[in-house]
């Protein structure tokens, strides 16, 4: 008869291989954790101090994966009130579109624990209580399949990648194009706050790129995502190659010639 710590033992083992730490290309620590937000990415905490103490944050995580699933949390509206109903009974606020709760070097650990729940719980009550509405898919989709299309490239959409650290990311496209030989890459489509998921995708690109150092690293912007040279610096040192917004001929471009059009 196994005892609760036998029980608990293998949990707990693979509890603490799921977490690991890096830096934010601003300098910024970043745990990942082993728990996922419904549109498949890992929850990652930034953690940061300032002169009014120390601070957690989900960089935007969960507004996005809300996004991704068509519930509107960024403008007012039911969506969003009910989200911030529940994040302020938690003690937590959005702020932009970040997650972000106080913390302190003695309760660290447990805000951390406490926050990751927090996200879960936030996610399914917004999104049960949306299930009846059928999810639109943003236009830029329908865009980047054409432009795939025309460049010759064959695709596989939601697909996932593993980086060094052992994390799956989901990427919106997984490719192969043809120059002199056959180029493999995969694709991130930007759409929201681009400025939050550059710095997001530029810790995974980084990550992605020490396990396949070969595999070629796509940033496609929505045309009616708000872009900006701070956003273009990040995300550009940890990719092959930067759309900005509206840019699908030099996309098409690129994967005919394996260069961005000039």
């Amino acid at each position: 008869m196994k005892t609760a710590t036998d029980l608990v033992a293998p949990y707990m083992s693979v509890l603490g291989e799921g977490f690991s730490s890096a830096l934010a290309p601003d300098g910024t620590p970043v745990v990942s954790t082993p728990f996922r937000f419904f549109n498949g990415d890992a929850i990652e905490l930034a953690v940061w101090e300032n002169e009014r103490g120390l601070h957690l944050s989900d960089r935007g995580g969960l507004t996005q994966s809300l996004l991704l699933k068509g519930l509107e949390v960024l403008d007012d509206g039911p969506d969003r009130r009910r989200l911030v109903r529940l994040l302020d009974s938690q003690g937590v606020r959005l702020r932009g579109t970040s997650v972000v709760g106080m913390t302190s070097p003695t309760t660290l650990g447990s805000d951390v624990h406490r926050l990751l729940q927090t996200l879960v719980d936030a996610q399914v009550a917004v999104r049960e209580s949306q299930a009846s509405i059928p999810v639109t898919e943003p236009d830029v989709y329908g865009a980047v399949r054409q432009a795939l299309d025309e460049g010759g490239a064959r695709y596989r959409e939601d697909m996932r990648v593993t980086g060094w650290l052992g994390r799956r990311y989901r990427v919106d496209f997984q490719l192969a194009f043809r120059t002199e030989e056959v180029n493999r890459a995969i694709m991130v489509v930007a759409s929201g706050n681009t400025l939050s998921m550059a710095e997001r995708w530029n810790f995974r690109f980084r990550d992605i790129r020490r396990a396949r150092p070969r595999l070629q690293r796509l940033f496609f912007v929505a045309d009616d995502a708000p872009w900006s040279i701070d956003a273009q610096r990040t995300i550009e040192e940890a990719a092959e190659a930067v759309f900005p917004p509206g840019e699908e001929e030099a996309l098409t471009e690129y994967l005919r010639g394996g260069q961005p059009a000039a």
